[in-house]
């Protein structure tokens, strides 16, 4: 694309960096951008600015749309269940992203510097962030994995907002190995309002990757490796499933059970998790916390049924009465309480005193 008649070059890199993190620039030309140090402008001009806001419109909502918005789905909306693809079900008050200055800061701060960069310094009021500036970081983070190690996306993560970013934790887990206790998932987001419905239209996107991290436990070799993907993992779930649990929307975690389904057929067994590794520890305690890491997803699944017990006891003029007929009907379209019992065999050939 050229937009040397209209822009800067430093807007035009800019706007390359964001077409990429929107899936419309190829990565080869973008990452390149990336290793660059340019210096900002005070400020950007007018049509690089129309060109920022036309990208984050229009790019954000169609990437929302092909990764799963698309789709028929039933979800809740207030104490109903609706049924459509994300445009249908939902009022288009709910749908709206706002963006606010962060957004065009962070593009500015990623375009002058490198994602390890400490200086220039890009550091925002995390409780400024609305839903539409959580939306394009997420974006970015999945653009700046593949960039160079030596470029710094893994301090970039280890850093606010990042490290605090729920969404990005969900879907990739084994990049917040190295955060700290002091800094834990915010789901708050993502549990309501239009922070839900991107959550809805994401559901395949996310348990295509949870399909993806445990299948590749198999060729995990280190078993620091593993207890540390376990823990972030185990993290990241027990966050994800308080908040959803709190904001009574148990339909938001239903990737688990498609990615349970795919993952714990009726050939499931412990190899598919620990093939790879040879030593699982030096010492009996760290061989348990090994194994039992390596099965964090598996862990999870009796607190998925224990939804669907409950579900069962709550009458038609109760609270919430839809929202658990469709737990109830999810868990019984995936097959729910033969994954977890394939889950806690699995759980008992490695770990034999575990509490199934």
């Amino acid at each position: 694309m050229n937009f040397m008649q209209t822009v800067t070059r430093f807007e035009a890199n800019l706007l390359r960096l964001l077409y990429y993190f929107l899936g419309r620039e190829p990565a080869e030309s973008a990452l390149a951008l990336v290793a660059e140090r340019f210096t900002p402008p005070t400020c950007l001009g007018r049509t690089a600015l129309r060109l920022v806001q036309d990208a984050l419109a229009k790019g954000c909502t169609s990437l929302l749309a092909r990764r799963g918005g698309w789709r028929v789905e039933r979800h809740l909306l207030g104490e109903h269940v609706v049924t459509g693809r994300l445009w249908q079900r939902t009022p288009p008050a709910d749908l709206t992203l706002k963006f606010s200055r962060h957004s065009l800061e962070f593009l500015i701060w990623i375009t002058s510097a490198r994602p390890g960069d400490k200086e220039p310094h890009w550091r925002p009021a995390e409780g400024e962030l609305t839903p539409g500036d959580l939306l394009l970081l997420y974006f970015a983070h999945q653009g700046l994995r593949d960039s160079a190690a030596s470029l710094g996306a893994a301090d970039l993560r280890r850093r606010p907002p990042f490290v605090r970013h729920g969404l990005c934790w969900l879907a990739y887990p084994e990049d917040f190995t190295a955060a700290t206790e002091e800094f834990a998932p915010d789901f708050a987001p993502w549990t309501n309002g239009v922070g839900a419905t991107m959550l809805e239209a994401l559901q395949p996107e996310l348990a295509a990757r949870w399909i993806e991290v445990e299948g590749g436990k198999g060729s995990i070799i280190e078993w620091q490796r593993m207890r540390d993907l376990g823990r972030s993992q185990e993290r990241v779930l027990t966050a994800f499933l308080d908040a959803v649990e709190k904001a009574g929307r148990l339909d938001l975690a239903r990737f688990l059970l498609r990615a349970g389904h795919q993952l714990l057929g009726e050939h499931a067994s412990a190899a598919m998790w620990v093939e790879g590794m040879t030593n699982a520890g030096p010492r009996v305690t760290e061989r348990t916390t090994t194994y039992r890491s390596a099965l964090a997803f598996l862990h999870q699944l009796p607190r998925l049924q224990s939804w669907e017990r409950r579900a069962r006891s709550v009458g038609y003029f109760d609270d919430g009465y839809q929202a658990a007929q469709l737990w109830k009907a999810d868990w019984e379209r995936y097959n729910g309480d033969a994954l977890n019992d394939r889950a806690r065999t699995i759980i008992r050939q490695l770990d034999p005193l575990s509490p199934t």
